[in-house]
Order: C-alpha cells, then sequence, then structure tokens
C-alpha cells in the first residue's frame, strides 16, 4: 500500500526540477557562425529548462500558434535580436495557445546547436515547450 507513493516519490527526485536558465547565459557571448559555443551553453543541451522572455510569433497573422520565438527579456522588444537571443519554441502535437504580451516563463526540453537552412544558420536554440506562464 505504501509502496505507490513512495515509488512516486523517488521518480519526482529522479526528475528533479527544470534547471533555471537566463538570457544572460545564453545570450552572454558574441555569437560567431561557425564558432564553438561556452562549454555553459553546451552542457543544456537537451536538458529541462526553465527560461523567462517575450512571446514574438514566427509569421505574421492573429490568432493561437503551435510554435513562437522566445526573445530575450533584457532586449525590451525593440530592434533585431541575434540569434542568441531567440529561441524557437515547440508546443505539443496538437497544442496551441494565444499569444501573451507580457513576459513568460517556459518550462521544456533545450537543443544548443546550430541549424542550418540552405547553408545559413537560422537557428542555435530550440526548444520542445511543455508550458507556458
Amino acid at each position: 500500500m505504501f509502496r505507490l507513493p513512495l515509488l512516486l516519490g523517488l521518480l519526482a527526485c529522479l526528475a528533479g526540477d527544470p534547471t533555471k536558465v537566463g538570457f544572460a547565459t545564453l545570450a552572454g557571448f558574441d555569437y560567431q557562425e561557425g564558432m564553438k559555443l561556452p562549454k555553459d551553453v553546451t552542457d543544456l543541451d537537451e536538458q529541462v529548462i526553465e527560461v523567462r522572455g517575450f512571446m514574438q510569433r514566427e509569421v505574421p497573422g492573429s490568432g493561437p500558434v503551435s510554435s513562437f520565438m522566445l526573445v530575450n527579456d533584457a532586449c525590451g522588444c525593440n530592434g533585431t535580436p541575434k540569434l542568441n537571443e531567440v529561441i524557437f519554441c515547440t508546443l505539443p502535437d496538437g497544442t496551441t495557445m494565444d499569444m501573451k504580451t507580457v513576459t513568460v516563463t517556459v518550462t521544456g526540453k533545450l537543443f544548443v546547436g546550430e541549424e542550418k537552412e540552405d547553408g545559413v544558420v537560422i537557428m542555435i536554440y530550440q526548444m520542445d515547450a511543455d508550458s507556458v506562464q
């Protein structure tokens, strides 16, 4: 009878809380295409993290989205952010949400590394977002 709660508690401890990461770490270097990314950034690859920023649409429009860009909250949404100031977030399949105009906290699995399209780096951070608050 007591085994199930004990097992669930143990699993929760093993899973752990998400690592809180700020854009001070993610954007805290002068990114150049093809460079070796800092170790404190590459150590976050495939880790579940929690990060704060502003939501921006990837494509123009209105209504709910299934993916969005999370932008460094220190940039104040002015100008064009650098590649290391943006995380491309994707919500779980079949999930959409309205865009928020305030700073949000996103939790999910982060993937770190240059992603190229037609030979051009289009992103260095991607996230499978589990929650947006």
